[in-house]
């Protein structure tokens, strides 16, 4: 294949998948903030709230995998990932009826079907896209593309936040959750015609065979995979709850102020990815992940502990050493497996193991907390020494080779 055609197909997957996950991660990230309008308008419990992200976390576990295989058998992961982010796209639309029509158990009920439709949607990109950029950019340059693309699913989360306390004083805060809905749609229209006449191309480089979930379960990806189980239990309890941290324990209120810190975390993770993008080519990537380990549990404790700028300052390395897990696991999940089996492969590291652990994240600290918003403190601190535990599991991980070829 001539070297223009090569850049330029390289050029397209890259644009393509860097507005989807865009689109996906900013929108991804408006879960938690819905439900912590719920929890402030609505007066709703904490029981209830992590039912709702529950729900959200463990609709996307379940059918990660499934996903992943109609993509390896298919050829075309881009289309799928369209209907992905259209899926999410509808559950903004689906909260803002609910909110605006329902009230008591109705509107909790409906809630969590929506919770359950934004979960699906999100079991589409981060799996995807990466084999997408697997199969674009090669092993020796994948780790750049990856980071690059995770780049932008950071701006998507830095942005969104900031830009709904702006956009809200126009449509309404429910409205605003609509507004991006409709934002979602019209992009996954627009990556749907740029991926409508070719997929990947894998199903006809390997005569149409998808590999089997059993090839795929090489030692490299169960052992990733549990550990981004872990991992993901131990950053996403904070994620999910942050903004209910803020509000009740802070008591900074929902407005722009919220908007400011949440996009102060999300903006280091546009730098974060890049940079560990980058060192995942360069370093030995279990010494990479340790850093990144390590640097959550040590902001994350100068966030609770420190004054006023030493926790603004560890807010943003929180972000920064956090959202560093699309170049990081996914540079390593798609070492090991056969590449006719890259999605599933990915599915099992982001989707069984990330999103698996996102299933219990949410639990833990409600668990720690007691069901009291002013305990979360307390729970943050766990969650931070069980980052630095998980690193000790690090070394069990298969050396990877040079470009990162996983024995």
């Amino acid at each position: 294949m001539p070297e223009t055609k090569i850049y330029s197909d390289r050029v397209r997957y890259l644009t393509l998948t860097s507005l989807a996950h865009f689109i996906n991660d900013g929108t991804i990230y408006f879960i938690p903030l819905i439900m912590d309008y719920i929890s402030l308008e609505k007066s709703v419990s904490p029981l209830w709230i992590t039912s709702l992200l529950t729900v959200f976390y463990l609709t996307s576990t379940l059918l990660s995998t499934v996903i992943g295989r109609l993509a390896d058998k298919s050829g075309k992961p881009g289309i799928l990932i369209s209907l992905g982010l259209s899926l999410l796209s509808v559950s903004l639309l689906g909260f803002y009826f609910t909110i605006k029509e329902f009230r008591g158990l109705p509107q909790l009920l409906l809630a969590m079907v929506f919770s359950a439709t934004s979960g699906l949607g999100s079991a589409f990109y981060h799996p995807l896209g990466a084999s997408i950029l697997q199969f674009s950019f090669g092993d020796q340059k994948k780790g750049r593309a990856l980071g690059v693309n995770g780049a932008m699913g950071s701006l998507g989360r830095t942005l969104y936040p900031g830009l709904f306390f702006v956009l809200a004083a126009f449509f309404t805060k429910p409205g605003t959750f609509a507004f991006f809905g409709v934002v979602g749609l019209a992009a996954a229209l627009s990556i749907l015609a740029g991926f409508r006449s070719e997929g990947r191309g894998e199903a006809r480089l390997h005569g149409g065979r998808a590999g089997t979930i059993r090839a795929t379960l090489t030692k490299g990806i169960i052992l990733l995979a549990i550990i981004g189980f872990l991992r993901s239990i131990a950053t996403q309890g904070v994620i999910s709850w942050i903004p209910i941290y803020f509000t009740h324990v802070k008591g900074l209120g929902f407005n722009s102020t919220l908007g400011v810190s949440l996009t102060l975390m999300y903006a280091a993770g546009i730098v974060g990815q890049l940079i560990f993008g980058f060192m995942v080519e360069r370093f030995e990537k279990r010494l990479v992940l340790a850093i990144a380990f390590l640097g959550s549990a040590a902001t994350l404790l100068g966030f609770l502990f420190g004054d006023a700028y030493t926790s603004t300052i560890s807010l943003f390395g929180f972000g920064f050493f956090t959202f560093s897990g699309f170049p990081l696991f996914l540079s390593l999940a798609t070492d090991s497996p056969p590449k006719e089996s890259s999605s599933i492969g990915n599915a099992l590291v982001w989707g069984v193991g990330i999103s698996g652990g996102g299933v219990l994240a949410p639990i833990v600290p409600a668990i720690i907390s007691a069901d009291h918003y002013s305990l979360l403190g307390e729970a943050f601190i766990w969650l931070a020494v069980m980052n630095i535990v998980i690193t000790l599991l690090l070394p069990l991980l298969p050396r990877p080779q040079k470009y990162g070829k996983v024995n």
